[in-house]
């Protein structure tokens, strides 16, 4: 009898159950835009007809890196140190846009409407490797390729 009675109390203690295990989790992940962040310009590549004509490291002297932030909303700053008058910052303010499908970024600069698109090639939560699409509208010319390295 004890063992009916214990089992009894065993089943119905496993049957209740607590308020929050009844509520639907939120399967949702979290996802952050990897592209949101300060990106320091750290080199870029030049090539033509597939061959590395030029490389260079774009740290300007003793300055900080010259960067881009790309904020939510679709806001950026992209900012150049002048190692030439004391590391003066200058912003450039405007507005980019990520097409996912094509893997390509639009930046407009609010100044001028200046418009560069370029192609994310790799990310990762702090290196972007980024290929450059066209200028103003034109494309590069053929057999030129330029990229450039950044990091968070």
């Amino acid at each position: 009898m004890k063992k009916i009675v214990f089992f009894s109390a065993l089943l119905s203690l496993s049957l209740v159950s607590c308020g929050d295990d009844d509520k639907p989790q939120d399967q949702t992940p979290i996802v952050q835009d990897p592209l949101v962040g300060k990106w320091n310009m750290v080199k870029g590549e030049f090539y033509q007809n597939g061959n590395l004509v030029l490389e260079e490291y774009l740290k300007p002297g003793d300055c900080n890196y010259d960067f881009y932030e790309l904020k939510t909303g679709g806001v950026k700053d992209e900012v150049y140190h002048d190692e030439d008058t004391d590391c003066a910052q200058y912003n450039y303010n405007g507005t980019w846009a990520y097409n996912s499908a094509a893997k390509q970024v639009t930046l407009v600069d609010e100044e001028d409407g200046y418009t560069m698109v370029v192609e994310v090639i790799s990310v990762t939560a702090s290196d972007l490797k980024i290929k450059l699409i066209s200028e103003e509208g034109e494309p590069l010319p053929e057999g030129i390729e330029v990229f450039t390295y950044l990091k968070k």
